[in-house]
């Protein structure tokens, strides 16, 4: 009491747990009902100027809200052991879309997150197998992005599960390479195929010597080991000019498109090149 006044403070960091607490609840619903999909950004393969692989990007546009960061609500399914479910429906979508890709004489990868979490369920290669067969997807066209390195379980365990999906023939992309652990350790440990550079390196490079040096050599190390070396976050043509001189693989990033509906994506590839079979 002030002044024979009642004031009240707002806690925002409690409403905001309330909410997320309300998001867990509305999660399950809103995969079925459609508010949760999948979006689509294309990697371009330098050398031939082709749209050759997509990745698959889970989204939540909430009728109250609108769109929700996938950031958090990844983060809050993780946290009560949602992850699977959410995992499977992008895991489905992208496999089906990679499947009607093909029948539309395009031939790509289709490259889905895989939480470090989920590395440590037994069931995660039968649930991969289990999609791919239902569409009759090859497996090496699907890419498994492991993200958030520095959350893996260096444990036998885990390092089973890798080669356990390997084996399956399914590839794997170390994710955000050169933040927190996912740097030369993490080359040499996880049998990955494919390195994406992390965007702040990329988008730093054109005006920082010390960070075009470091892309260089990421570029030039991950030859050495046989990676598919792709850099993230490619927004102009003087970066695209700079990682061809690199002999880069691949870009992804907004110079090439936005995240975008799968219909959209189909569009862009129908117009930018030639249909191929493989």
């Amino acid at each position: 009491m002030r002044n024979d006044e009642l004031v009240y403070k707002f806690d925002s960091r409690k409403h905001e747990a309330q909410w997320e607490i309300s998001l867990l609840t509305q999660l399950d619903r809103a995969i079925d009902n459609g508010e949760v999909w999948v979006a689509y950004q294309p990697k371009l393969d330098v050398a031939s100027n082709r749209v050759t692989g997509a990745e698959a990007l889970v989204r939540w546009t909430h009728p109250e809200r609108g769109p929700i960061s996938p950031d958090k609500f990844i983060r809050i399914a993780e946290e009560f052991h949602r992850i699977e479910r959410i995992t499977r429906f992008v895991i489905d979508d992208a496999v089906r879309s990679a499947v009607e890709l093909r029948r539309n004489g395009f031939d790509m990868t289709m490259s889905v997150n895989i939480s470090a979490q989920l590395l440590r369920n037994p069931g995660l290669p039968g649930l991969i197998a289990e999609i791919l067969e239902t569409y009759g997807l090859p497996a090496d066209k699907l890419i498994l992005e492991i993200t958030e390195t520095d959350r893996l379980d260096r444990s036998s365990r885990t390092f089973q599960m890798l080669q356990k999906l390997v084996q399956s023939g399914v590839q794997l992309s170390i994710d955000d390479f050169g933040t927190g652990n996912a740097t030369i350790d993490y080359l040499r440990y996880l049998p990955a195929t494919e390195v994406k550079i992390d965007k702040v390196f990329i988008q730093a490079m054109e005006g920082n010597k010390e960070d075009l040096l470091l892309v260089q050599s990421i570029i030039e190390m991950a030859h050495s080991q046989d990676r598919v070396v792709v850099a993230e976050g490619v927004e102009t043509q003087a970066a695209l000019d700079i990682l061809r001189t690199m002999r880069c693989d691949a870009i992804q990033g907004y110079y090439v498109s936005r995240p975008v509906p799968f219909r959209d994506l189909l569009t862009q590839i129908v117009g930018r090149e030639p249909r191929q079979t493989g």
